[in-house]
């Protein structure tokens, strides 16, 4: 709030991205006590969901993406892995 505005990048402007989206940060330890709310733990798979879709578009063809979280949640990790190589067949698990 109050700062520059962010740039604005064409479509294939990197050869390589980390996407490392807001999460429910639910793998921080040590953790005593949760203060994320129910909904928040809903909505983060959607939203980090719009970030990968904007991510891989701003990837040149042939170009490496790692998504990173900070949480343990299937639907913030596998399943958004599972998102993306399905909305998305130009991409593909490194080995």
């Amino acid at each position: 709030e109050g700062g520059a505005p962010l740039p604005r990048f064409s479509a294939e402007s990197f050869d390589m991205i980390v996407l490392d989206p807001p999460c429910s940060a639910m793998g921080l330890r040590p953790r005593l006590k949760l203060d994320t709310a129910l909904s928040d733990l809903e909505t983060a798979p959607s939203y980090q969901r719009s970030m990968i879709h904007n991510a891989v578009h701003l990837l040149k063809v042939g170009g490496r993406m790692t998504f990173s979280t900070c949480t343990l949640s299937v639907e913030e990790n596998e399943a958004n892995v599972a998102f993306l190589l399905r909305a998305f067949p130009c991409m593909v698990l490194a080995e």
